[in-house]
């Protein structure tokens, strides 16, 4: 472990408090973005430049790194309105393919007392951008809907064990069997009502 972390990095995690924040590096197809959940962009050791969420951003399911093999996912969830300083979520939107299969990284951030970052960010997960999704939580009379865009990413070896275009949706479908329209509508049946026999 020693050979892993600087000697300040391994005082600071030896310490009762420890300041740490995730910085996380969207590999986009259009272009590079990077974000932290600060009040402010992280000039960060590594050279680059993390733009702040505020406090709304999240990343769940990250689970212990390093343990070989191993098939993993996690989510990372943006809330709020598009127009704010890091505004990933019209990008994401505009252009899914623009994010469809595209690397993100999550990487662990030492802080000091006066919240200065320590050493280089650590990586802690590496996977591919699946597609993303947005919801919009149920209007209150105490407070507005929020809406909140996600994207899961999976590392390399999420579904190993399934065949080359083994996922029962259109793109798949076509790669196997091109004009195949098997797959196209399933969406437009989520939801639906179908009456059988219908006489």
């Amino acid at each position: 472990m020693s050979a892993f972390f600087t000697p300040e990095q391994l005082e600071l995690l030896a310490a009762s408090t420890v300041r740490a924040d995730f910085l996380i590096t969207f590999e986009f197809l259009s272009a590079t973005e990077r974000a932290w959940n600060g009040n402010q962009a992280l000039p960060a050791n590594d050279g680059n430049t993390y733009l702040p969420m505020f406090g709304f951003g999240s990343v769940e399911g990250l689970g212990l790194a390093g343990q070989g093999t191993v098939s993993e996912s996690v989510t990372i969830s943006l809330d709020g309105l598009p127009g704010q300083a890091l505004d990933w979520l019209s990008q994401a939107l505009a252009n899914t393919a623009d994010v469809n299969q595209q690397m993100v990284t999550v990487a662990l951030q030492l802080f000091s007392e006066d919240w200065q970052p320590v050493g280089l960010p650590i990586p802690v997960f590496r996977g591919f951008m699946q597609p993303p999704r947005v919801s919009r939580s149920t209007m209150s009379t105490e407070a507005g809907a929020t809406q909140s865009i996600s994207v899961t990413a999976e590392n390399i070896f999420f579904g190993r064990s399934r065949p080359p275009f083994g996922r029962n949706t259109d793109r798949d479908q076509q790669a196997r069997y091109p004009g195949d329209k098997f797959f196209g509508f399933v969406n437009s049946l989520l939801f639906k009502t179908i009456t059988y026999p219908d006489f």
